[in-house]
């Protein structure tokens, strides 16, 4: 289960966007850049207020930039309103040492490391908004895997088949945030998100479909904050897969 891999330089790799896909892959994207257009120009008034929110409540900066990996050979710069405390990097936080498992760093909404208004941003997903922009000009999408700092990176490379996750493009939400992050251990994480990928990039799979549900669950999740059980998300996964068992390559 446990295997190491040598570490690879990265290049810049857009074949996933520019490349043969299959229909429901293209028309993935093209609904990925019309949504952005028009919820980005929808959301002006929210992106007003979360800025002025976050610069009189919690001061400058007010966006938080990362480098992440979303696909297998490409890194961008991600946008994210800030949400936590300037020092949440500090030794006072500890958020290396109490929440990455793995390779993965899920912080709970509960911890200190948020500010007030962080809080807010994070239950309504707002944070995310800063995003679209890298759904229309990096080729992130809505739904996917979520992109990953190359820290994190360092830790996955310890599993087998680590990159398989990112074999279809990184997005806002994806069937790990709607099964709840906390709930998945690293090796049931990328064995679902693996899952993803092989349903974007088989001849069976409908990524549509699988999409469809992940959005659906992902407004109930916010809503009610019950999430998908694993079990269920692999019957939706196998389902936008033509009915066709995934192996989830790790």
């Amino acid at each position: 289960m446990i295997k190491k891999n040598k570490s690879k330089s990265v290049e810049m790799d857009y074949s996933y966007l520019f490349g043969k896909r299959k229909f429901s892959n293209r028309i993935k994207r093209l609904l990925d850049i019309v949504l952005a257009v028009i919820l980005l120009i929808m959301l002006i008034p929210f992106f007003i207020l979360s800025v002025l929110c976050i610069y009189l409540f919690s001061g400058r900066p007010i966006f938080y930039f990362s480098k992440r990996r979303i696909a297998r050979n490409n890194i961008i710069q991600t946008y994210k309103f800030r949400t936590m405390h300037q020092d949440a990097n500090s030794d006072k936080y500890k958020l290396n040492e109490l929440y990455m498992v793995g390779g993965f760093l899920d912080i709970p909404i509960e911890s200190e490391v948020y500010t007030r208004i962080g809080r807010i941003l994070e239950r309504t997903q707002l944070v995310e908004t800063p995003q679209f922009l890298n759904i229309l000009f990096d080729g992130m999408s809505f739904i996917g895997n979520r992109p990953l700092p190359e820290d994190n990176i360092k830790l996955l490379r310890e599993y087998a088949n680590w990159e398989a996750r990112f074999e279809s493009p990184s997005g806002i939400t994806g069937i790990s945030q709607v099964i709840g992050k906390i709930y998945l251990n690293p090796v049931s994480r990328l064995k679902i998100e693996s899952m993803y990928s092989e349903v974007y990039n088989s001849p069976s799979g409908n990524i549509l479909k699988c999409d469809a549900f992940i959005l659906y669950y992902t407004i109930k999740f916010v809503l009610t904050g019950i999430p998908l059980k694993y079990e269920t998300a692999v019957k939706i996964l196998t389902f936008a897969n033509g009915g066709i068992s995934l192996n989830g390559s790790i």
